[in-house]
């Protein structure tokens, strides 16, 4: 394999891209297959990302291969398996990132035509046979779909990673509650990654464009000081938070409304504890192309112990098929791959989404599952008698997020939690899931913050997946509106998807709180919050049970 640093692929405005080619061994033209990154195509990022947990996880290869033959770093492990098939590989730092020219802003979204110019480019090499494909997890993938739907003649197929299809729901405000230390620690992670590069050595190639690079970077810090501003360029993070409802700010930088627009197959890949889980069963559900779906366990990246689950050679099969037109199966397969919780076995299903029944769970009273907690609640499958059960909120002592998914009991301690008796057979779920609350509260406005879990044997409560709603946006995410402090109201709460199978002697558990911080923001208005069950009011959990 021979690399090629530093080739520079020109935009239409312009501003030239750095990037370098992972050439296949052959030296025919061939197919090739474009990655393009916010986080240095060096592969230099590692351990800066954040977890369901809200504490640190790797970013953002989606699997890390053991052995792996080519000793890529590790942010570029996950195109070890194209290497190995022989592709010519393209790794691009995007506009403004690493050695490429321009100015970064979130995501690039106001330039849209890279990813297209730059596929075009690479079908004009000589290297190339026309056809194209990208992949990448993450941000790389989020730069896949903005070059799908600008529809590039060579682009054939891509295989795409953990990616929100909507900033807004699957990003920045889940339920309309700003996730605090996700959204804060990328973009201030991000600012090494557009910070000025050394340049290398004068006998590097395209040295004096990387010089100029570095020295524009230095400068364009110095302009922003000479404006008062400062020299860090973080206006995209500011400007995102203060866009708090679903406003023309989000809606013009709406994946999901573009979807249909996509023409190229696709092969998603997700994680279930990723924070881009929502985006990628949405986008995957949207798009009218041939695709297939690989979810593994994990945040943000499958762990090793547990194998990669065929993603490798699941992703050569894809561009084996679309981008050098093999007759390799890859089409009849399963509609879906998917690591089941629980049992932790790798799934394959004929179809997607799995057939399932809505299965209502009521919150009642406890004594519900020996939970230390504020209540100790109980899920019955029958509404049971009314009652209520209060929820403080003290914004000066706000519920702390645990500190691994494995164990929540940290977390329940200052929460509400409803528990089912021990399971007396297996119960299966897969998808999302809904709680619905019935409420009052003295506040015009309150936060719920929701975790799904289940409770082993020994005590411990294993995280399946969260949600959360601001009470404001109870209807409309467009035109939030306050609470009538004493007014009864339903609130239907959106729990992530999962897939999980709860063991016989097991217990289902969710916890609702009013603050699960750093992992969100802590609402600042205290708060007393009365939530009913029973009766009429049949405050519920709803989940996907799956029908075999």
């Amino acid at each position: 394999m021979h690399i090629e640093r530093d080739v520079y692929i020109p935009m239409r405005d312009g501003v030239r891209l750095s990037a370098d080619v992972y050439h296949n061994e052959s030296g025919e033209p061939g197919p090739v297959v474009l990655m393009r990154t916010p986080y240095l195509k060096s592969g230099a990022l590692t351990g800066d990302g954040l977890n369901s947990s809200g504490r640190p996880a790797p970013l953002p290869s989606a699997i890390r291969p053991a052995g792996n033959p080519f000793e890529l770093p590790f942010m570029l492990q996950s195109i070890s398996p194209l290497l190995e098939a022989n592709y010519t590989v393209v790794i691009s730092d995007v506009r403004g990132s690493g050695h490429s020219e321009g100015i970064y802003e979130y995501y690039n979204l106001e330039s849209p035509f890279d990813g297209y110019d730059s596929i075009e480019w690479i079908a004009e090499q000589p290297w190339c046979d026309g056809n194209v494909g990208m992949t990448g997890g993450s941000a790389m993938a989020i730069y896949c779909y903005a070059a799908a739907v600008e529809h590039p003649p060579h682009l054939k197929a891509m295989w795409v990673n953990m990616h929100p299809a909507d900033f807004y729901h699957d990003q920045w405000f889940v339920g309309g509650v700003f996730r605090w230390e996700n959204r804060i620690g990328w973009c201030t992670m991000m600012m090494k990654n557009i910070a000025p590069q050394n340049p290398g050595k004068p006998t590097d190639n395209n040295y004096e464009i990387k010089r100029s690079v570095y020295e524009r970077r230095y400068a364009q810090a110095y302009d922003r000081m000479l404006e008062g501003k400062n020299p860090a360029n973080q206006d995209w993070l500011t400007e995102a938070y203060q866009h708090k409802s679903f406003d023309d700010f989000w809606k013009s930088r709406n994946y999901a409304a573009r979807h249909k627009e996509v023409e190229v197959p696709i092969f998603h890949g997700g994680v279930w504890y990723d924070h881009f889980i929502r985006g990628t069963l949405t986008a995957h559900a949207d798009v009218d192309v041939p695709k297939r779906l690989f979810i593994g366990p994990g945040w943000h990246s499958v762990p090793p112990e547990v194998g990669d689950g065929g993603m490798g050679s699941l992703q050569v099969s894809w561009f084996d098929h679309y981008l050098r037109g093999l007759e390799n199966g890859v089409l009849e397969g399963p509609a879906a791959r998917y690591y089941r919780l629980g049992d932790e076995s790798w799934v394959d299903e004929p179809e997607w989404p799995v057939p399932t029944a809505a299965t209502e769970f009521f919150l009642a009273a406890g004594p519900g599952g020996g939970a230390k907690s504020a209540n100790d609640g109980l899920l019955s499958r029958e509404p049971g008698t009314p009652g209520t059960v209060t929820l403080i909120h003290d914004p000066k002592d706000p519920n702390r997020t645990p500190h691994h998914p494995d164990d929540q009991r940290s977390f329940e301690a200052k929460a509400l939690t409803f528990s089912t008796p021990p399971l007396e057979a297996d119960l299966e779920i897969v998808g999302p899931m809904t709680l619905v609350l019935s409420a009052s509260s003295d506040a015009k406005d309150v936060d719920f913050c929701v975790r799904l879990c289940d409770v082993f044997e020994d005590g411990r409560s294993r995280l399946l997946n969260f949600g959360a709603l601001k009470a404001t946006h109870r209807v409309s995410d467009e035109s939030p509106e306050d609470l009538v402090p004493g007014r009864v109201y339903e609130f239907a709460i959106e729990i992530w998807a999962t897939a999980n199978l709860f063991k016989a002697g097991h217990r289902i558990r969710v916890d609702v709180s009013a603050s699960d911080f750093p992992f969100f923001e802590t609402n600042p208005l205290p708060s007393t919050t009365t939530v009913r069950f029973g009766g009429e009011s049949c405050s519920r959990l709803i989940l996907p049970v799956v029908q075999r």
